[in-house]
């Protein structure tokens, strides 16, 4: 049986908003930022804890996601680590802010890590905020922190190495026991370790680098000792908590980046059965004999080629792998056919969608952080990392072009088990909807974010067609799901969520949609694992959010394995947004 509701509510738009907007990011101080001395003195009931920053969603188990033979023959051990650069300037909250265009992030199917790159000389230990974890763990992404020994030349010291290093009368090292504890309490997944301070330089009374002048014994004892910490600190967090290294700092205490794993850096790594990091971080200049000199060191100490991750740096400021501009570096590391990695990957500065102001040669992807109208093209750059310059996760980029992350890494869901309810609410906007009523204004809080689509997009037929994040019309939370076209449509498939759902004999679908102009050929569809496509026409011309309601009870036992939605054969211009699918 289906029913039709008609909600006969005024159109939200964006220029009935006011213009005014804050937001209170805490950059460098606790919860968030700590000095070692802070650490050492903190406890859950000390100044420097916030039990409102604990996390209370577990991390999600995962599982493959496909919608044809190209993305179920990727490769699905390789993982994804992303690592903004600065998380700490624009995602240090923990409540609801009144502010629109923060920094946001919806890829999360194509990603496995996400790290909180962050840190100053003096705020050593980063520690992620509650809402990003939150949000992660909802997708199956982990979350670690950050320990930032800073290059010495901008305020690293021998004295915080010492520092970090510093053991107890029982021969523990305390800041390992620490770090471990604060992921606990938060509830977080681990941490990278950045040494980037060079031991063996020399600083004046004024803290300057005295060119010339080198201490090298006492850097080879605290490089040594920085390798004892590490074995230290990989045991005994537990088996659930990742440590990583970042390719750095050598035993001799200097800092030399290696671009790959070698005698030099393995002792950070693994060494015959001993195990010193989960896994290593490796810096940025890397070409294709290093991967594969790489790869075969890597299997030598028998431990996974997956526990690599190659370091992309994003950032067109500088030209290592510039984003959308390089491409080589991809099929460096999936040679071939492109379905099988050698390592994982590290995508450094990722945020370049927000934080990038142009230069002289790579405009800004976006001013979304200045102008809060400039959202599409914020939302578009970080599609086109992971889909391609198209923005179509489904069609190959020409030779020599962007090809997006996603054509060689497969995506992942969380989505096994119903309820299931999005309103593909990215968790912010110009304003915030409750059944399609405006009930705040300007705001961003990205732990409201939904389980996004786990393809962002694949559009298989016409690829005139055009579908993003609508901040202008939201049923519930901040925005809509549209779908746009100024021409005549070809029979187009969107794949949109991999699924694991088995329906009950209650199980009942609703979909509430929006058609700005009148049409009969959309649909939405959810397949079962026996080939078998049930869908249902979206049909309405009144230009309101409708609500279609469908009993599912006839399929009771079958496993609902996607769900997507359909044009067929439309006639015109094509608009429509959807503003809530729920299974129940």
């Amino acid at each position: 049986m289906m029913k039709l509701k008609h909600y006969l509510l005024s159109i939200i738009t964006l220029f009935t908003l006011s213009v005014s907007s804050w937001a209170e990011i805490n950059n460098n101080r606790p919860p968030f930022s700590l000095t070692l001395s802070q650490v050492e003195q903190w406890s859950p009931s000390s100044k420097w804890a916030d039990k409102n920053n604990i996390s209370r969603v577990d991390l999600q188990p995962r599982m493959l996601a496909s919608y044809d033979e190209h993305s179920a023959s990727l490769d699905g051990k390789v993982r994804v680590l992303i690592a903004p650069d600065g998380m700490n300037n624009f995602a240090n909250y923990l409540n609801e802010q009144k502010k629109f265009n923060l920094y946001n992030f919806t890829h999360w199917s194509q990603i496995d890590v996400l790290n909180w790159f962050a840190g100053t000389a003096n705020e050593t230990v980063s520690l992620p905020s509650r809402p990003w974890v939150e949000t992660a763990h909802k997708n199956g992404v982990k979350v670690i922190g950050t320990v930032y020994l800073s290059v010495a030349q901008y305020g690293g010291s021998v004295e915080t190495v010492e520092k970090l290093l510093k053991k107890d009368n029982q021969g523990r090292f305390i800041f390992a026991d620490k770090l471990i504890t604060l992921a606990q309490y938060y509830g977080f997944d681990g941490w990278l370790i950045n040494p980037e301070t060079n031991l063996t330089l020399v600083k004046n009374a004024e803290g300057e680098v005295i060119k010339g002048k080198f201490e090298y014994e006492n850097a080879a004892r605290l490089g040594k000792k920085m390798q004892d910490f590490m074995l230290y600190l990989t045991k005994n967090a537990p088996s659930e908590m990742e440590i990583h290294w970042y390719d750095s700092m050598l035993l001799d205490g200097s800092v030399r980046w290696q671009n790959q794993l070698n005698e030099k850096n393995i002792p950070y790594f693994q060494q015959e059965n001993q195990r010193f990091s989960d896994a290593m971080f490796i810096n940025y200049w890397w070409n294709e004999d290093m991967i594969n000199a790489s790869n075969h060191l890597v299997k030598q100490v028998n431990r996974s080629p997956y526990d690599l991750y190659f370091g992309a740096d994003l950032s067109p400021n500088r030209n290592a792998q510039r984003m959308f501009e390089q491409s080589n570096w991809l099929y460096m590391l999936f040679p071939g056919s492109g379905t099988k990695g050698l390592s994982s990957i590290a995508l450094f500065g990722n945020d370049i969608n927000y934080s990038f102001g142009g230069n002289e040669h790579t405009k800004a992807y976006s001013q979304f952080k200045k102008d809060k109208t400039d959202y599409r093209r914020f939302y578009q750059a970080e599609r086109k990392l992971f889909a391609g310059l198209d923005g179509n996760l489904d069609k190959k980029d020409p030779d020599g072009q962007w090809p997006g992350i996603g054509q060689f890494v497969p995506a992942k869901t969380t989505l096994n088990t119903l309820p299931f309810r999005t309103s593909f609410n990215t968790g912010h906007g110009f304003m915030k909807a409750e059944q399609g009523e405006l009930i705040a204004q300007e705001w961003h809080d990205i732990s409201q974010q939904d389980i996004l689509p786990t393809w962002q997009f694949a559009i298989i037929g016409d690829d005139a067609l055009d579908i993003f994040y609508d901040f202008e019309q939201a049923f519930s939370g901040g925005n809509s799901l549209a779908l746009r076209a100024d021409k005549l449509i070809q029979l187009t498939t969107i794949p949109l969520y991999k699924t694991a759902f088995v329906l009950d004999n209650d199980a009942q679908l609703s979909v509430t949609f929006k058609n700005n102009a009148t049409t009969s050929s959309l649909w939405i569809w959810l397949d079962t694992t026996e080939n078998v496509r049930i869908k249902y026409p979206l049909i309405s011309d009144n230009k309101q959010w409708e609500t279609l309601s469908i009993d599912l009870s006839q399929y009771k036992g079958k496993v609902i394995d996607s769900i997507g939605l359909m044009i067929h054969g439309q006639t015109g211009s094509f608009s429509s947004n959807i503003g809530l699918v729920e299974i129940r």
